[in-house]
């Protein structure tokens, strides 16, 4: 497993599924010493990301839960790069046939954004 992402409770890693051969990003999340707000944040954002399935949305494949880390590993089909590190690089020019599907991809993650603060 090689470590490509950081964040406050998760850290995200690149590993391969031993079963289907090909590359998957692994979330792992760490409930140690996690508020219990940010556990229900954490399930709901789970619930909203197994019922969608929509092209422009990274895919849930799968969960497994480790008793010894006390932490969920979440896992997700693997992407080189996400859309906010693409546009970040200035030499990236986006096609007309590629901004229509961005603007959908942000739309969805302002949408999943909304839903989740609202419960």
């Amino acid at each position: 497993m090689l470590q490509i992402g950081q964040g406050t409770y998760s850290s995200v890693y690149k590993a391969r599924d031993l079963e289907t051969n090909t590359i998957v990003a692994l979330k792992k999340v760490r409930f140690t010493n996690m508020d219990p707000e940010s556990v229900c944040f954490m399930s709901r954002e789970i619930i909203v990301l197994r019922r969608l399935d929509h092209p422009n949305v990274m895919k849930l494949e799968g969960m497994i839960a480790s008793r010894v880390s006390g932490s969920l590993y979440l896992i997700f089909e693997y992407m080189e790069h996400d859309l906010a590190g693409l546009a970040a690089i200035p030499d990236i020019k986006f096609s007309e046939a590629q901004v229509p599907s961005n603007y959908t991809q942000t739309y969805l993650l302002i949408m999943h954004n909304r839903v989740l603060k609202k419960r």
